[in-house]
């Protein structure tokens, strides 16, 4: 697959996002699509797994939006970078009292993805935790907890 086809569906696939339609993000995602987030503990096997994910993750930040600043791309990988904003919704608060801030998180984000039969395979999306909890006014160590169960100090030890 060339460079540019695998941009064309990096950029098919954040487009479908940034509109919070999962229909038209899964026509982009191979049926063994596997998506990693470790910021978030996410992965997501298949396009049913991915469909809710996507759901409950839109349900969260309704205004998502993605844009690339730049890729570089072999006939094996491509990643791309650039910045994700988006706003936490009240959905995302959790029975804990996380409540957010309503204030626009803009945050640089890298997405590495892999290919199979022209449609994407793997999607890693990296991010930085602590600046999405820092602009939502969140603690840091309650979202960690929140998400993953244990503090971050736990979590290294």
């Amino acid at each position: 697959m060339t460079p540019d086809r695998m941009y064309a569906l990096a950029a098919g696939l954040g487009e479908a996002k940034n509109r919070q339609d999962v229909t038209a993000a899964l026509t982009f995602m191979h049926d063994d699509m596997e998506l990693t987030s470790p910021a978030w503990g996410a992965v997501a096997r298949g396009k049913a797994q991915n469909a809710a994910l996507l759901t409950h993750f839109f349900a969260s930040y309704p205004d998502y939006n993605v844009r690339f600043e730049g890729y570089v791309a072999n006939e094996e990988y491509f990643v791309g970078w650039g910045t994700v904003r988006m706003t936490m919704a009240d959905e995302a608060s959790d029975a804990k009292g996380m409540v957010p801030n309503r204030q626009l998180i803009t945050i640089p984000v890298t997405i590495r993805m892999t290919f199979k039969d022209d449609l994407i395979a793997t999607e890693h999306f990296m991010c930085d935790l602590a600046q999405i909890a820092a602009q939502s006014g969140l603690s840091i160590d309650r979202m960690w907890a929140n998400i993953f169960g244990a503090s971050p100090q736990s979590a290294s030890a």
